[in-house]
């Protein structure tokens, strides 16, 4: 019904587009990402925005929460930025996860329990981690910045996606495979 064209260099994968606010939102490594408006016919679509510097995402799964958008870009780390526009409002100078060739993370929203216990969009939400290190995070991210509360070593190296299941979280190297229980905070 419609196609807006992005290349895919080297064969490297792209995270799973996601669909919100009427965008679908698609970012890769080397072309960066693309908003693509979709009309209320199925063959109405255009291209709303594309950054090709400032969101360069790797594997992990880009988020999204009330208007923002979470990604980690191969330059500049967990970078947030507007949904609708594209305009990047920060990046955490790879604090989450460190920078080198290839850095990676997984991250997922952590339950409802914020949105329940009315905390507002500037505190954040709060998002559980496995960055390429083997090392679980525990933050919040939000509009104004990305605020760390824990941070524990669980396995060694991984781009390995975990799973998470009741209180566990499991994780698997190259060599390993452990699971971690999960406690509250």
């Amino acid at each position: 019904l419609w196609k807006v064209p992005y290349k895919v260099t080297y064969g490297v994968s792209i995270g799973r587009p996601i669909f919100q606010e009427g965008l679908v939102f698609v970012a890769g490594y080397w072309e960066g990402a693309k908003a693509i408006r979709l009309g209320d016919d199925p063959r109405d679509a255009e291209l709303a925005w594309e950054d090709s510097r400032n969101l360069r995402g790797l594997m992990s799964q880009p988020l999204y929460d009330r208007g923002h958008a979470y990604l980690l870009d191969k330059g500049l780390g967990l970078t947030c930025f507007e949904f609708k526009t594209g305009k990047k409002l920060w990046d955490d100078k790879h604090q989450m996860t460190p920078r080198g060739r290839n850095p990676h993370a997984s991250l997922v929203w952590l339950g409802d329990a914020d949105r329940k216990n009315g905390a507002d969009n500037e505190r954040g939400r709060r998002a559980i981690i496995l960055n390429a290190e083997g090392e679980l995070i525990l933050a919040r991210l939000g509009p104004r910045g990305y605020d760390e509360s824990s941070r524990s070593k669980i396995i060694g190296f991984t781009w390995a996606h975990p799973a998470y299941a009741g209180n566990r979280c499991y994780a698997r190297s190259d060599t390993e495979i452990v699971a971690v229980q999960l406690t509250a905070d």
